[in-house]
This record gives C-alpha cells, structure tokens and sequence, in this order.
C-alpha cells in the first residue's frame, strides 16, 4: 500500500507539471545516475545549452550504425568473455580459483518519429555464465528497456525503465552472488522560461530477493526532485533542488521511512573540453522505527568530464549518500565514494581503457557480536586497465584488461582481494 500511495504521489506530481507546461510550458543495488547527471550535463531547455530558438522542438535523433528496418533502427550486439579470477566466492582465506565463460547477445531497437523530434526506444540482453569449476554459480542474467524522449518547443519529456532479472553481486555489501530481480524507472521534465527553468525528476527502483532468506530485504525507493535554475553566464547555471525520498519494505517491520534533501548546484561547460557539475546540501532520512539509527548529515555529488578529442575522454565522479544496508539489521551505511575513468585513442584503432575507485562505507551503529563491538567502516577499492582493439569494419573489436578489488573491514572476516583477467571479442552491428 504504501509503494502505491509514493507512486501515485509521484505520478501526480508529474502529470501536475506536464499540464503547466501545456499552459505556459550495495547489497543493495546503487541508484543509477540521474537523466540530468549523465554526459549531456547541460540542460537542453536553456541558453546555457546554446542557440535554444534555433534548437527548440527541432530533430534531435542522428542516425548512427544499425540496421535500417523501415521506420526502426535495430542495433544487435554479441559479446564472448574468458575470466580468469583467483577469488571465486571474495573469501578472506582458502581462497579458490576458477575460468569463468561470459556470452552476451541482445538487441536494441530505435524508432524517431516526426522527423527525429522525438524518440521511442527498446533493448533486450542477456548474458550467459558458466564456470569450469564450480557449476553451482552458473546463471543468465537478462535485462530489459524500454523508453521515450519528447522534444516540444516549450517543453521536453523522457521517462525509461530498465528490468533486470540478475544474481550478479550487488554493490559491496554481498559477496556471493544473489538472485534478484529490480526494476528502476525515471523520468525527466525540463521546462525553460528565457534564462530561468524548471526541471521534475522522478525515480523508482524496486529490488525483490528470490530465495527467501533474502526476501526480508526486498523494497522500495521513491524519490522525487524538483528542481529551479538559471543561466549565469553563457555556459554556466546555478540550481536549487529539494528531493522527497520514500523507503518501504514488503517484508521487514520497522525499516519504511522518509528523507527529504536540500541541494545547491553549479554546472555547465568550463571549456568546450569540459562539462562538469557539483552539488552540495543536507539529507534528513528518518525510519518509522524511533530504535533505529537517522541519517541528518552531509550529501554531495559531482562530476567532471574532460574530452581529450572526438574519442578519448577523462570522466571523475564524486558522492556522499546514505545506502539501504543488509548488514546486521543496520539501516544504512553512509557511502563515500570517487571513481576515475579514462579512454585513450593510441593509434587509429587502438584504445586503452582504465577505471579506478575508492569508496569508504561508514554503518550507521554499533555492531555487537562474539568479539566484536564496534561501528563497520570498509575501505572498498578497484583498479584495472585494458586493451581494445577495432577491426576495419568497426563492427567488431578483440579486448583484453586486468582488473584487481579489495575490500579492508574493521570487522573480522570480512576482508577480500581479487584479480581478473580477460581477454574477449564483441561485435556491434
């Protein structure tokens, strides 16, 4: 009941701001970024985005590879990976080795319509695993798409959703692999008024255990934003954001509760080579139960996105949230979090491919057991680095990366390192 009542909340907001527009216009899986987080960091509905008279209600589609089927562009795709891991199950000890086989297939289809204004979308992947050694942790994992982006001249509209039927681990919290599904779901309103504008962002992410000794963690969490901002200066905006965020369990007593943020906001383009965006505030999340531990503290996100040229780019990202926790009955651990990616172009179809991240997770009390009273901190870390290699065609590529992770607790047996190594193909009509 109370899913139905943050969503029917949440579809009203939406609906309300559509109809305004018209007159005027870890263990838990981690929140996917948000639609005004992602490259494009600049909002489309404003000056800071360029000519917007020139842009407004005009095509936004480019055709790009596919496979022209009348009025779709179909995009199919197959991937095969060989993994080799020293560290099967993350054990802090007697740890055990195994050659893991990946094979990825799927598709993604794409339809513009009036003229490239706007666009309906949908993909289909699956991705086949088995291990040479331990059979018991074979699974498919698959995943569905589907969504739209409206462009109207006096307001934009985009909404996805993404199904995932999965057991890979989920965050840093688990270490083996748990089937689960989750569902998330998120939509983007932009609405320009000259140098000022409006943007309503809704999310819903669902996530249900499917063995039962997990079932007591399957929820959900409703988050609706909505934000103002202005233009100051060519390439540059100023915001405001207030989120209410709905937290509700199907099967635990207790653990629903609410949380309302408070943000200020800068982004825009430093240089044509540069995108970034920061945002800095206050999160109040309280649970139903007084017992259990609030969260009244700091939050942050931010990103900085450098291209190097057409093909090459250093991204760096930043965030400070409280995450739902499975461990110990806690509520949650305040996740800290800096991840560095970059693509280099070598030679013409040569790329190296590098990825790093640190994460610090401070839980929420104290954990009581046999000889241990103390509050959870983990230092979570990856590294890895890779080789792709683009045949002439550009449909298919041979890569190949090393990758090792570790995570340090202050609790006993918890602790983990690992090393992949892989070598694979990929083709991408």
């Amino acid at each position: 009941m109370k899913n139905y009542r943050y969503r029917k909340c949440g579809l009203a907001v939406l609906v309300m701001a559509v109809l305004s527009s018209c007159l005027s216009f870890e263990a838990f899986a981690a929140l996917p970024e948000l639609k005004s987080a992602g490259k494009y960091i600049v909002s489309k509905g404003t000056k800071a985005a360029g000519d917007y008279q020139g842009r407004a209600g005009g095509p936004s589609y480019e055709y790009g590879k596919g496979l022209r089927l009348g009025a779709l562009t179909v995009k199919p795709f197959v991937q095969y990976v060989a993994e080799w891991t020293d560290n099967v199950f993350f054990d802090e000890e007697d740890e055990k080795d195994d050659l893991i086989h990946n094979l990825g297939l799927g598709a993604g289809a794409e339809m513009p319509l009036d003229g490239g204004r706007h666009l309906l979308y949908g993909s289909y992947a699956a991705n086949f695993q088995w291990f040479d050694q331990f059979s018991s942790q074979d699974h498919t994992d698959q995943a569905y798409k589907a969504g739209f982006d409206l462009n109207f001249v006096p307001f934009s509209l985009s909404a996805e959703d993404t199904f995932r039927i999965t057991t890979d681990r989920s965050d840093t919290e688990f270490t083996t692999r748990v089937p689960r599904n989750e569902n998330y779901f998120d939509s983007l309103l932009e609405i320009p008024f000259a140098r000022f504008f409006l943007e309503t962002e809704g999310t819903d992410l669902d996530i249900n255990y499917r063995s039962p000794e997990n079932s007591v963690f399957d929820h959900n969490i409703f988050t609706i934003y909505q934000r103002v901002g202005v233009d100051v200066g060519t390439h540059t905006q100023f915001l405001a954001e207030y989120a209410y965020i709905g937290i509700s369990y199907d099967n635990a007593d207790g653990r629903d509760g609410d949380g309302h943020q408070a943000m200020l906001g800068l982004r825009g383009q430093a240089t044509a080579r540069i995108s970034y965006q920061v945002w800095g505030g206050a999160q109040w999340r309280t649970y139903d139960d007084d017992s259990r531990p609030d969260f009244n503290d700091f939050v942050f996100r931010g990103s900085v996105q450098y291209d190097i040229s057409e093909s090459s780019y250093l991204i760096l990202k930043g965030v400070r949230t409280p995450q739902e926790s499975t461990f110990d009955d806690q509520s949650f651990y305040v996740k800290n979090k800096g991840e560095l990616t970059w693509r280099q172009r070598i030679t013409e179809r040569l790329y190296v491919n590098s990825h790093g991240s640190l994460s610090y997770n401070d839980y929420s009390r104290k954990t009581v057991r046999v000889g241990v009273d103390t509050t959870r901190e983990d230092y979570v870390w990856d590294a890895g680095v890779g080789l792709e290699y683009f045949m002439p065609n550009d449909l298919i590529s041979f890569f190949g990366d090393y990758k090792v992770q570790s995570r340090d607790s202050n609790i006993p047996g918890f602790d983990y390192d690992s090393q992949v190594v892989s070598v694979g193909v990929k083709s991408l009509f």
